[in-house]
């Protein structure tokens, strides 16, 4: 039976025991692993005899060239696949990739959609699995693995933007038109309080500390959270971020600093400029000083293959002496980059594990679904994932850039509906460059959204006391 798996950078870095005698991979392989592009994550198939296959790995590696880049969509779409490969071998007759055709699209359809609600998916995921599956035989055809793809597909119009012309654009038949295009989902004040002083902190309800919590990294947590909720940023996006690269609080610092978010480490490369309130950055600065001091004092880093920051703290310099900008390093180089303050090396990353190493993108799920269960326990339903808060951060900011742009813009004269494009317009774009969306389509999500909020949470006094971050009041 097919097997999946996904590559580990970090073992294949550190030291393995052959028959009890710990060894080391040579430097040379791990380079060597960098230059076929084998990152970390990076999925990969089994055959039911161990052999590894080819075609369909080869895929995968080719997907960032594909613009699917980052972890979490690879994560996906090899689970797609590898579910479709398993539904060809159980259901199809041990049926191979390469061999399906339109009428096991029809089956796979019928088990995954019209079979019993404990088994059956929804739209949406349906839909992502047909978006995977599509991106895997086109490329196929292209490779020339296939003279055929399983997929049936129609043909529809669309109007370019401005004064472009209609295009013509194939639409997949097996995708459901009836499904919801997002699934947004975010937490009020209430809620959000709640969810970080009782789950991420540990403490009780009545706000005070709780004696039986054996939780750990809880400020470190809270402080992730706050930050994710003040900026919009992705998890993969605030997860990557150098101690460096952060601005310095000063005294005279203004209430909202700027800082450039590199491309390399945001979804679909596009840089973009991020709001960070004062009040966070000095939470972050606290944790650094206490929390991050601690994880690192008690375990030295182990990159094999380090990158060390420069001075100036503007590159990182490699085995070679060859300098590479930051903004270039992706989520993967930076998780090996090294720091020396005070002469002693230590990891680079601002989010570091208590073992002093940098923290996974699956250790913050985790965190925030164990955060979740322990609000349940308490008897309140409160469930937050770190991409709510980024919707959380959205919708309340604009809330908060229509009401700004309402009392700068209105004018009782204005006769010939200026002030209704500029209400709706400036906010949207505003809000779509900080979230870093492509189109402002994408955005458009937020406005059915802003009457949408369930009704706050009775919190306990020491929670309710608590401010709403800054930039969203």
């Amino acid at each position: 039976m097919t097997q999946l798996y996904f590559t580990d950078g970090p073992a294949l870095r550190a030291p393995v025991s052959v028959e009890g005698v710990p060894a080391e991979l040579s430097v040379s392989l791990t380079e060597a692993a960098g230059k076929i592009d084998l990152m970390d994550g990076m999925p990969f198939l089994l055959d039911r005899d161990g052999s590894y296959l080819h075609d369909v790995n080869r895929f995968f590696r080719a997907c960032p060239t594909m613009g699917v880049r980052s972890r979490h969509s690879l994560r996906a779409y090899a689970h797609d696949i590898f579910v479709w490969m398993r539904f060809l071998e159980e259901r199809r007759g041990g049926k191979k990739l390469w061999r399906a055709d339109y009428n096991d699209v029809i089956a796979f359809h019928h088990a995954r959609r019209l079979s019993d609600a404990p088994f059956r998916i929804s739209a949406s995921s349906w839909n992502r699995a047909i978006a995977a599956l599509d991106k895997l035989y086109r490329w196929a055809l292209e490779e020339g693995l296939i003279v055929s793809s399983p997929f049936r597909y129609d043909l529809s119009f669309r109007h370019g933007q401005g004064r472009g012309a209609p295009k013509v654009v194939e639409g997949n038949r097996a995708r459901e038109r009836a499904a919801r295009p997002h699934d947004m989902q975010f937490v009020d004040l209430g809620r959000y309080l709640v969810f970080r002083d009782i789950g991420l902190r540990g403490r009780l309800p009545d706000g005070s500390e709780d004696p039986a919590w054996c939780g750990r990294n809880g400020e470190r947590n809270a402080v992730f959270a706050e930050l994710l909720v003040t900026t919009g940023m992705r998890l993969g996006e605030a997860g990557s971020l150098i101690i460096d690269e952060l601005p310095r609080l000063l005294s005279d610092s203004p209430r909202i600093l700027l800082f450039d978010l590199p491309g390399a480490i945001t979804k679909g490369e596009r840089p973009r400029r991020v709001r960070l309130p004062r009040r966070v950055l000095k939470l972050i600065g606290d944790y650094c000083d206490i929390e991050r001091r601690i994880a690192v004092a008690k375990a030295p880093p182990f990159p094999v293959v380090p990158l060390v920051l420069s001075p100036d703290s503007r590159n990182a310099v490699d085995g070679s002496g060859r300098r590479i900008t930051l903004n270039r390093l992706r989520p993967e180089d930076r998780q090996r980059m090294l720091r020396s303050p005070g002469g002693l090396a230590e990891h680079a990353s601002l989010w570091l594990t208590e073992r002093g190493q940098p923290v996974s993108s699956g250790t913050w799920e985790v965190a925030f679904r164990r955060a979740s269960q322990r609000c349940q326990a308490f008897g309140l339903d409160i469930t937050v994932t770190p991409h709510m808060l980024r919707h959380t951060f959205a919708v309340n900011m604009l809330s908060m850039l229509i009401r700004e742009q309402v009392g700068a813009i209105f004018n009782p004269t204005d006769a010939h509906g200026a002030v209704y494009r500029q209400m709706l317009g400036d906010p949207l774009r505003h809000l779509q460059h900080l979230l870093g969306h492509a189109n402002i389509t994408s955005t458009y999500i937020y406005l059915d959204s802003l009457a949408e909020a369930p009704p706050p949470l009775p919190s306990p006094p020491a929670v309710s006391r608590l401010p709403w971050p800054d930039g969203l009041r």
